[in-house]
């Protein structure tokens, strides 16, 4: 209770509470006798019959009351979510669990049998994404199957009205990116919206002085290689859709930036997160980061699998 007290506290901008959670949990690390230090010693933590005396202070035990009585109600909160979906949509099964544990594990554990796990967002005016050490940032890291980010001021009647002025922004960078593709074409082709798929070159940076500055011709060039690149990555899934309006757009400027200012425009933005398989380092690029922090649209994560050759 106190992990999930602690994250979602953090997520609302509540700092000062989440440290206040933080702190009651690390006293029970201090005060209670064989507290576990690893996820094996809770197979048999606690002992039958063991009791434990808790001492806090008022502003402690005032955030646990809180917390009991505000997580106490999420089996009516859980309820209240099924009906609401069951009514939007009642030709699909709906079901609603609760699950103990850290929201983050618990997601994970989930999605590893799932096809698609959907969360939404929460943040402040000027930061309406995922904020830093968020539960969506976590799922996002490590997902197995693709993660679909749901912001709360999107608004769905946008994409269900069978028009075609909706649009739907892929990110794409290699023909590793092929899974992300697919999956644009598969939502643009359900809620029937164009594709824009974008790349992003490196900006023009300003020339030391003493220094030659690229010759015109040459960034020409460039543009006119990585074009071709572009519609040879993505010449498959327009084949594949010809009913489905498409362009290509290539742009000299930060790819994290660039999608967040297309996504303005988006109903859908998509991006394949590559995994690599080395054991340590990030496994969240900076481009999906700064898209999952400031998109103005929604953002479908598809999970991809980098092999290093050696």
């Amino acid at each position: 209770m106190l992990d999930n007290e602690d994250q979602s506290r953090r997520e609302r901008g509540d700092h000062d509470g989440a440290e206040l959670a933080g702190s009651v949990r690390r006293a029970g690390w201090d005060q209670i006798p064989g507290w576990p230090r690893d996820a094996a010693g809770f197979a048999t933590w606690p002992a039958p019959g063991q009791t434990s005396t808790l001492v806090l202070n008022a502003a402690r035990w005032a955030l646990v009351v809180s917390a009991l009585d505000r997580w106490a109600d999420i089996g009516d909160t859980t309820e209240a979510a099924v009906a609401h979906a069951q009514a939007l949509h009642p030709q699909v099964w709906t079901i609603g669990r609760v699950r103990r544990g850290a929201a983050h594990e618990v997601l994970l554990t989930s999605a590893e049998h799932a096809s698609l796990v959907v969360i939404g967002s929460r943040g402040h005016a000027r930061m309406a994404g995922l904020l830093p050490g968020s539960v969506g940032l976590s799922v996002a890291a490590y997902t197995p199957c693709p993660l679909l980010v749901v912001r709360g001021e999107h608004d769905p009647s946008r994409v269900v009205d069978g028009g075609t002025e909706g649009l739907v922004v892929v990110g794409v960078d290699g023909a590793e990116c092929r899974p992300a593709l697919e999956a644009a074409y598969e939502e643009a082709q359900l809620r029937h919206l164009r594709v824009c798929a974008l790349n992003a070159l490196p900006p023009v940076t300003p020339t030391p002085i003493g220094l030659p500055a690229p010759a015109p011709e040459s960034l020409a060039a460039a543009s006119a290689l990585r074009r071709g690149a572009l519609d040879a990555w993505t010449a498959e899934p327009r084949a594949k859709h010809p009913e489905i309006e498409s362009q290509v757009r290539l742009v000299r400027e930060g790819a994290g930036h660039a999608l967040v200012e297309a996504s303005r425009e988006a109903d859908l933005v998509v991006l394949a997160a590559h995994r690599r398989t080395a054991r340590f380092g990030t496994r969240l690029g900076r481009v999906s980061h700064t898209v999952l922090r400031h998109a103005h649209a929604p953002v479908l994560l598809v999970p991809v699998l980098l092999v290093p050759v050696d």
